[in-house]
């Protein structure tokens, strides 16, 4: 092959590289709704067992409010940022929206380590 032939004349590169780009395109697509599934199963639990243990204890609102304020301390101060009030509170919310749900697999794994 001489240095002046580009590589997109050389037959077949152009599809090689077409296919090579749906490979990425697709993988990166599929990691991406794989991500979310997780993420939505792992807040789904977080939100249970936050309401289970509101629940253990009977508590009052103020008293949940409180136990909501600890764990996002406690979580910023082990994980660092995402973990605000705000955010535990719409976990929370998410769990008891959705709390009826078929678990998924990955939501069993974690119920089994716990």
């Amino acid at each position: 092959m001489s240095g002046d032939k580009s590589m997109a004349v050389i037959k077949g590169y152009n599809a090689l590289v077409g296919g090579i780009s749906l490979i990425l395109e697709t993988g990166r697509s599929e990691a991406a709704w794989c991500l979310n599934s997780i993420m939505s199963a792992v807040y789904w639990e977080i939100g249970r067992r936050i309401v289970e243990f509101e629940q253990a204890g009977r508590a009052r609102a103020d008293y949940g409010e409180r136990i909501i304020e600890q764990l996002s301390i406690d979580l910023r101060s082990r994980y660092g940022r995402g973990f605000g009030r705000s955010l535990l509170f719409q976990i929370r919310a998410f769990h008891l929206a959705y709390r009826e749900k078929v678990q998924t697999p990955s939501g069993q794994s974690l119920n089994a380590k716990s």
